[in-house]
């Protein structure tokens, strides 16, 4: 599995950065919408930092989702990142599993939009 190639960051998840919206439409912005966007956005910008320390490290992130409760309980605090209500496992690409990989590889799929190559 090829380090540089995974990344659980939508590509252009920065074309519709939402920060110039209240600049921009100061009087008709729809507060509710605005905080939703601005959310979003700033999980995924933390997310791409996560991401990037754990590769200069040698590690991949791994949503909670893909791992198995009893698995996660074993690396407990001293690998897991948490950003915003997501927690995320950072693991060398040998100590994946068969199974997580394949669920890291249908949530590559659903959550970011692309087709991940692992070897």
């Amino acid at each position: 599995m090829d380090l540089n190639t995974i990344t659980l960051v939508p590509n252009h998840y920065k074309d519709k950065d939402p920060r110039t919206l209240p600049y921009l439409y100061p009087e008709t912005i729809n507060i509710v919408a605005y905080a939703k966007k601005v959310q979003v956005f700033s999980f995924y910008q933390t997310l791409e930092v996560a991401e990037d320390l754990a590769k200069r490290s040698g590690f991949l992130l791994l949503p909670y989702s893909c791992m198995h409760w009893q698995r996660a309980k074993q690396y407990g605090v001293d690998r897991k990142v948490k950003i915003g209500r997501k927690s995320f496992f950072m693991l060398k690409p040998n100590e994946l599993t068969l199974g997580e990989r394949a669920k890291l590889k249908d949530y590559i799929i659903e959550q970011v939009g692309y087709q991940p190559t692992f070897s």
